[in-house]
Order: C-alpha cells, then structure tokens, then sequence
C-alpha cells in the first residue's frame, strides 16, 4: 500500500470518527441529564421480588433527577433467607436517579432496579436480588401521602 493510499485511509477513518461524534452530540440531551419525565409518587407493584411481595414506594425526584424515598412490602414466607433480615414487613430507604439513558434505584435490602418509565404512570424493568433478575412493572397509584 502506498503512502498516499494510507493517508487516504487514514482520513477516511478519521472523517467517519468526526461524523459519529458530530451525529451523537446533535441529537439530543446527553444521556446523563435528568429525564423529562418526573418520577414522584407512590408507586406499587404486584410483581414479586423473590419473597418480596406487594412493593410500594414512595419516591420524590429533584430537578437533577435524583431520587429519595421509601419502600414496603410483604415477606412470604416471613423467615425467607434471602434478603436476609428483613422481617414480615420490611422498609427502607431508597436512592437513585432518573436520567435521561434508565431508571436507577437501589430499594435497600431488597435489590437495585434498572429500567425506564414508560409513560407517566408506568415504571418497567427488572430488580437484581439475591443473584437474580425480576421482571418488575410498578404502576403510579398517587402521590406520596402528606408530600
């Protein structure tokens, strides 16, 4: 290959580089910034986490997307090893973000969700616990009480 041919290439190379970065800055928000879609509210599932059942969380989502709150359910059977201390009625807190790429909450003591809201009454995606992925949709049910 002569010189010329591989300067060619090379310019090729570097022209198409340019081109994805030009295209993936220029379509929108970077994929970091909060989502448009405000998540706060209280949220509730029939999804069962492992032993975990009838999961509410209330959740309050600041303007640069990150996400506090608290969570409740059920535990079935009451003595399950897994997650461990939890107890028949578990709470606990809740942190995480909401951009503009997924939905990032970890329930503690329950697991770490990821995925997206749908829409603005519809969270979908799965909760990674105790070495597992649960399919989990929650569904808006109102806002959070007193909040």
């Amino acid at each position: 290959m002569s010189q010329q041919d591989l300067h060619k290439r090379e310019l090729s190379v570097w022209l198409r580089r340019l081109a994805l970065i030009v295209l993936s800055t220029s379509c929108g928000p970077a994929l970091t910034e909060p989502a448009s879609l405000n998540i706060s509210g209280r949220w509730s599932t029939s999804d069962a986490i492992g032993p975990v059942t009838m999961v509410q969380m209330d959740l309050a989502e600041s303007p640069d997307g990150t996400v506090q709150g608290q969570w409740s359910g059920k535990l079935v059977p009451p003595d399950a090893t897994c997650p461990p201390s939890l107890g028949p009625t578990p709470t606990g807190p809740i942190t995480g973000t909401n951009t503009v790429l997924a939905l990032n909450l970890s329930i503690l003591g329950t697991g770490d969700f990821q995925g997206q809201a749908l829409d603005d009454r519809t969270l979908r995606g799965s909760v990674f616990s105790c070495g597992i992925f649960y399919r989990v949709t929650f569904t808006l049910v109102g806002p959070v009480p007193g909040g």
